[in-house]
């Protein structure tokens, strides 16, 4: 899961950077003014990447959040990263459940 959350986090940051490059008017409130949240998001699942081995708890935790996040920025846009990181969040939290309770 350490691969599908790098990858969302990657994909969440281009799809973001994306759509403030796109973005034509600069004054109206559409997903390419709030670009740096989904930027943000990105960068954030992008380190958590690297903790789901280590922290799973705040890993998982945190690519929930930056599902949230980046989908409240991006709306549609970031329907892949966010299902990407999802996945990785949801995967990440039971795996940890299930060594626990071993």
């Amino acid at each position: 899961m350490k691969n599908v959350a790098l990858i969302g986090g990657i994909i969440g940051l281009l799809f973001s950077i994306i759509a403030q490059l796109f973005a034509v008017i600069d004054d109206s409130y559409t997903f390419g003014n709030i670009w740096f949240l989904g930027v943000f998001s990105g960068i954030i699942a992008i380190v958590c990447s690297f903790y789901v081995n280590k922290k799973p708890l705040l890993a998982g935790w945190l690519l929930i959040l930056t599902t949230a996040t980046g989908v409240y920025a991006l709306a549609g846009l970031y329907l892949i990263p966010g299902t990407m990181t999802l996945l990785a969040a949801i995967t990440t939290l039971s795996k940890r459940n299930e060594n626990g309770a071993s």
